[in-house]
């Protein structure tokens, strides 16, 4: 069977977090040279996930398009639906440069045409954004042709001028403008946004994919398509020159924007908006722009500083999970709220739950064979770590009450230029606009069960087997348990340099949203996911009772029911779901999905990083796993624990001001 459309992947984050000044070609997919840059002392590669990667099959290759002398010249009227970029931006003779492709306009295979230049791969996505990729050497001066399109005829043609030999240029001076508009944001350009952040985060399905920081993925030339696009060293590591980018959850989706509209010369603006309160959504106030933020530099030179002060000062101080939470209809905002559909959910899409959890969309994998398909995220972390999961209820939390703010899927409002001054255009002008025209509040109307099942039918259309579903969610539960071994890893290891210190513990609601080490070590948010990711998998049969048309159960339900359940313990008992942890004593612990599942009771209050790892995983007291545990949380704190359990046995988090 042909595998479907290729589409998107997400951001997500472990802890609500908010910045804070200090006091060839697989599956229609470019594949990377490597799922993430070599490893060093500091900077782990990617590491297998189990089951192993699947791959998937090849995109076919597009009808290919008349040369531009076949044609006459390039397509007399642009279509501004489809995109083209080049990178470097000053492409040289002898010099390999990258060319990119991409339209929002169907999902088919989409042809490219490079004259004047060696094309040495051509790879191919379908879905959402339709892409092409190439690599391709200029072989003489002058002007090369691009053309894009579909179907034999041309759709977009990009001339380039070629210089006569390659160079590494010096940053130009620092202006009143961090960096100058030049392009417009229309719907080609928002293709290429996201083909680029798709190429950015690609891995197979099952692998992860994990980075200490977001410049370790832009500095990596085979999954950024702008790598050095200005020829400054702009990527090259930050102790060489190169940019330093460590953003947070909230961050995250900001810097990948911000950056693309930095290397493209396109307007960029954000606002800096309240956290909101008991009932009460953030508000926002006037937007910063590139063309008006304060000045500023670095160790860079010329504009390279100044854009490197605007990442890590203006911008990192500026925004904080409440700019994601602004309300569905408040248009002082930096999102605006989509359609739940194939194009407006694509790769850059951001996602903001109720509760400060931050995330950006990737990638899609399409189901095959019955199993459902996948929806990846990344997400940043306090401490500038960047992580790929899937979509599914334990990751994107949902409650559509209005008094949390405005949860759900946003895209950025599209900046122009009026009067020397960076706009985003409203509400309005967005509904009525031919490049956009997606904005919608229906995610408002849904319920948790009508949200979930909305998006499950985008992700995975058709017919799904239940089976492979439940092994699914089983295979995502164990996707977010060994992430958690990395959290309660960096706790012990903070109390392995500080063993006399104790971290202190905030109160109410502030134990899921605050600074400094309680926030980097401890585990609330990330817990409450965990628990009702348990749930997930312990009720996956009421999911199939509620639709049995989806799961093709109709005829023999409750039989289907109850062999799910048996497939269900036999799962969480298959040693591949199996992970280990370290104990005090520097000893590694097995542990099984299902005894982790057996645990849930006792993950309610296991978030405290003042508490043994033992202890945060469940050790029951008594037991040899538990015997090696030599630190607990003070009886003050553990009090504090008690009292909040009720949270995280409703699987809720408390309204801020709690």
């Amino acid at each position: 069977m042909p595998r479907a459309p290729v589409e998107w992947i997400v951001i997500a984050l472990v802890a609500a977090c908010g910045s804070t000044p200090p006091a060839s070609t697989a599956a229609g997919r470019p594949a990377p040279a490597s799922p993430a840059t070599p490893a060093t002392a500091s900077e782990p590669a990617a590491v297998e996930a189990q089951p192993q990667p699947v791959a998937a099959a090849p995109t076919p290759t597009p009808a290919p398009l008349p040369t531009p002398a076949d044609a006459g010249s390039c397509p007399a009227a642009d279509d501004r639906a489809y995109g083209i970029l080049v990178s470097p931006h000053r492409p040289a003779v002898g010099q390999p440069m990258r060319v990119l492709a991409a339209t929002l306009a169907g999902e088919e295979a989409l042809a490219l045409r490079v004259e004047g230049a060696a094309v040495s791969d051509m790879s191919y996505w379908t879905g959402v954004p339709a892409a092409a990729l190439a690599t391709a050497t200029p072989d003489r001066a002058g002007e090369l042709t691009i053309v894009a399109g579909r179907g034999g005829v041309g759709k977009a043609c990009l001339r380039v001028k070629v210089r006569e030999k390659a160079g590494r240029d010096a940053p130009p001076p620092a202006s009143t403008a961090v960096w100058p508009g030049q392009r417009t944001w229309d719907s080609g350009e928002e293709a290429l946004y996201s083909a680029w952040v798709r190429a950015l985060f690609h891995a197979e399905p099952g692998a992860d994919l994990a980075y200490t920081a977001l410049d370790q993925v832009t500095r990596d030339p085979a999954r950024n398509i702008l790598h050095d696009a200005y020829a400054w060293g702009e990527d090259a590591a930050p102790q060489q020159g190169g940019l330093h980018m460590r953003p947070d959850c909230a961050d995250t989706p900001y810097f990948l924007r911000a950056y693309y509209s930095w290397k493209r010369s396109l307007p960029f603006a954000f606002r800096g908006c309240s956290r909101g309160g008991p009932g009460k959504p953030p508000r926002c106030g006037e937007p910063t722009s590139n063309l008006n933020a304060a000045g500023g530099s670095g160790p860079q030179p010329g504009q390279l500083g100044a854009v490197q002060h605007f990442m890590r000062r203006t911008l990192a101080w500026g925004v904080h999970t409440g700019n994601g939470r602004v309300a569905l209809g408040d248009e002082r905002s930096d999102l605006y709220p989509v359609r739940l559909d194939r194009r407006s959910l694509r790769p850059g899409t951001v996602y903001a739950d109720p509760y400060g959890h931050i995330l950006v969309l990737v990638e899609l994998f399409a189901g095959e064979g019955g199993r459902p398909g996948v929806l990846y995220a990344v997400d940043g972390q306090p401490d500038g770590s960047i992580t790929r999961k899937r979509f599914w209820e334990g990751n994107f939390l949902w409650n559509p009450d209005p008094g949390l703010g405005g949860s759900g899927f946003k895209n950025f409002r599209p900046v122009v230029i009026r009067e020397g001054a960076a706009v985003q255009l409203g509400d309005r002008e967005i509904a009525a606009h031919a490049d956009y025209g997606d904005l919608s509040q229906e995610q408002g109307t849904l319920a948790a069960e009508a949200f979930y099942d909305r998006m499950e039918a985008i992700v995975s259309p058709g017919t799904r087997d239940p089976f492979l579903a439940q092994e699914e969610a089983v295979a995502a539960l164990f996707e977010q348990a060994r992430v958690r071994v990395t959290s309660v890893g960096n706790g012990e290891a903070f109390f392995k340099q500080s063993p006399s210190a104790t971290i202190t513990m905030p109160d109410g609601f502030a134990v899921f949203e605050t600074t400094g080490s309680w926030e980097s070590y401890s585990t609330p948010a990330r817990d409450l996911r965990l628990l009702i990711a348990i749930d997930v998998v312990r009720g996956f049969s009421d999911k199939v009772r509620r639709q049995p048309a989806v799961f093709a159960a109709e005829q023999d339900l409750e039989g289907i029911v109850r062999r799910l359940e048996e497939a269900r313990d036999t799962l969480l008992a298959d040693p591949k779901f199996r992970f280990e942890y370290v104990r005090s004593d520097g000893s590694k612990w097995s542990l099984g999905l299902g005894e982790l599942v057996a645990r849930a009771g006792a993950l309610e209050v296991a978030y405290n990083p003042n508490d043994c790892a033992e202890h945060r995983w469940g050790a029951p007291a008594g037991t040899d796993e538990a015997k090696t545990c030599t630190r607990r949380a003070p009886s003050e704190q553990q009090a504090k624990m008690e009292r909040y359990r009720e949270w995280f046995a409703a699987r809720k988090r408390p309204a801020r001001g709690t």
